[in-house]
Formats: structure tokens, sequence, C-alpha cells
């Protein structure tokens, strides 16, 4: 088994602009939307300045910019 086998994929990448207004969650678990992804997530915390999101249904964590986040779907 190679390595790109025991590795999640990546949520793909949209080619979007940001929106205007990001938003920015401050609760876990809070429901918000990746535009660069086009995916609904679960708000999981703040490291470094990315935001740490979960799939809805679970599923691996994923990070991105805060400023790809709304609370509306793109």
């Amino acid at each position: 088994m190679n390595a790109s086998a025991m590795t999640p994929a990546a949520p793909p990448v949209r080619r979007v602009a940001p929106p205007t207004t990001p938003y920015r969650p401050s609760t876990v678990g809070e429901r918000v939307f990746d535009v660069r992804s086009g995916r609904w997530a679960a708000f999981m915390g703040w490291q470094h300045g990315r935001a740490y999101l979960r799939p809805l249904g679970g599923g691996v964590e994923w990070d991105t910019e805060a400023r790809w986040l709304t609370d509306t779907e793109q």
C-alpha cells in the first residue's frame, strides 16, 4: 500500500472569489459554509489564523483561511 492510499483526500478547491463579508464563527459546532470547497461544515476552532472545519456528517477535519467562510451558501 502506498502513502497516498493511506492519507485522506483534501476537499476540492473551487475557483471562486471569497465572500465580500466573511463570517467569523465563535462557537464550536457552529454551522458554516466554506466557499472555497463548496461544503457546509461544523466549525471546530481557530489556530494560527486558520479555521478548522469538520464535515457535518462527521469525517476528516480540514482548515481554511478565515476569508473563505460565510454563514450562507454562495
